[in-house]
């Protein structure tokens, strides 16, 4: 069992860290100003500063070298698909990778010190049991069982742009997006949490009680069925698939079934619970819901035609995939350019690779694959390995490229603790500086 001292003195820095990671997960509260300014980008920010300064102080790059170096080429094979086109959308998204470069950067840079991955691994859990605990909220007042606008009069409370979403009006569904603004990114966070959650508990990393951390865990998965989405229900079979392979070594196993059981109990408990009080032809039908999804089955089409722009069917996959295949086809060394498709009403096109390949072309791709076989090469985390497999399972019916996600779990994969003896010297002379500055 993984021990950590509860009594530890933490420097601000640290603090800043954990922080970050605990607010991960949450983009619905925001201030507007050319872009949406979550908390924790400012944190992000905050934190990336203190390392550059760092780093000037004794005349060292402040964060991992080989790394800096695939992602500054990834992030020029991107920003040469600059085509005019779509300028805005462009910076926005170039961006956007450049915060998902400094979440990677900056949490592989934190988890060289000491205890700091057995930290962070409890932080997540208890910021899963807050996403848990809204979700469990979120999902009764859903299907109205405080009336029929109750859960939308929480999207109207000024910060906070939305905790659900109407999808499909017609069959008057309430997808419970929870700590994000999309349904489908939403249940990438939760089952990603949920993931972390469950390996931080059985590595003594939880609350301590069995009974809470099968609670976390199922009410984290009820945030995810309440989604209606058809790639989160999917990313959780994956997710649980992933955590017994993960611990199916012999003296693992059991524990590892024991709380997968006791969590499917409990998130099977939730559902029923919530189903027991829906009210009928009120707010969103909980039934109605899980059967449309599941009578789509694995269904490209048609997608939601949206009025708001321009009577597009912008969530359907079976008309979106076709149009990117085109692009790639018309321009295939540097694709149209990042943020095309939006600009042109046709969405992203919710699947990782033909993102790449359409609007950036061969050289975005390049710069991609470069970067994720640096990542895979150091990749020796087994519980971040876990988290990079769940993170990008989603990549065929969802473009996760601008989302931190896997960012983070990339910096889980290639983290090791600060006492290893494959530790670099490079690392030694960051944390003694972190040790002066911190004094």
């Amino acid at each position: 069992m993984i021990t950590d001292s509860p009594t530890a003195t933490l420097s601000l820095r640290q603090r800043l860290f954990f922080a970050l990671v605990a607010l991960l997960p949450l983009h619905t509260v925001y201030f507007q100003a050319w872009i949406s300014w979550k908390p924790w980008l400012i944190v992000l920010a905050v934190l990336l500063g203190m390392h550059a300064v760092e780093g000037i102080r004794i005349r060292t790059w402040p964060w991992h070298p080989v790394l800096s170096v695939a992602i500054t080429v990834f992030l020029v094979a991107v920003a040469a698909s600059w085509s005019g086109a779509a300028a805005e959308r462009y910076l926005r998204l170039l961006l956007a990778l450049v915060v998902g470069s400094g979440v990677l950067l900056a949490t592989e840079r934190e988890l060289r010190e000491p205890g700091a991955p057995e930290r962070t691994m409890r932080v997540i859990f208890w910021s899963a049991a807050a996403i848990a605990a809204t979700a469990v909220v979120l999902a009764l007042l859903s299907v109205g069982v405080a009336g029929e606008s109750a859960v939308y009069d929480i999207n109207d409370v000024p910060g906070i742009d939305r905790v659900a979403l109407n999808v499909y009006r017609a069959e008057g569904m309430v997808a419970v997006t929870n700590w994000h603004q999309d349904p489908g990114y939403a249940a990438a966070w939760m089952n990603l949490w949920a993931v972390l959650a469950a390996l931080a508990a059985l590595r003594g990393l939880g609350s301590g009680r069995k009974w809470l951390d099968a609670l976390v865990v199922g009410g984290v998965w009820l945030g995810v069925v309440m989604t209606l989405s058809r790639t989160g229900l999917l990313d959780m079979l994956v997710a649980g698939a992933a955590v017994m392979w993960r611990e199916r070594a012999r003296e693992r196993r059991g524990p590892a079934l024991r709380l997968g059981f006791s969590a499917l109990l409990a998130t099977a408990a939730l559902i029923a619970g919530t189903w027991a009080v829906d009210p009928p032809g009120v707010a969103g039908d909980l039934s109605t819901g899980l059967a449309f999804r599941f009578d789509q089955g694995l269904s490209l089409g048609p997608g939601e035609i949206d009025p708001d722009r321009g009577g597009v069917a912008n969530d359907s996959r079976s008309e979106v995939w076709p149009i990117y295949v085109d692009l790639f086809r018309d321009n295939p060394i540097r694709g149209v350019g990042l943020g095309t498709g939006w600009a042109n009403l046709i969405q992203e096109p919710h699947n990782l690779v033909l993102e790449l390949l359409g609007e950036t072309g061969i050289i975005g791709f390049a710069g991609f694959v470069l970067l994720l076989t640096t990542i895979l090469r150091r990749a020796h985390n087994p519980v971040g390995r876990t988290a990079l497999v769940v993170a990008l399972a989603t990549s065929i019916t969802q473009t996760v490229l601008f989302e931190p996600t896997w960012w983070l779990a990339a910096a889980l994969a290639v983290s090791r603790p600060v006492d290893s003896p494959q530790a670099t010297v490079h690392s030694k002379r960051i944390q003694h500086a972190s040790l002066a500055v911190d004094c």
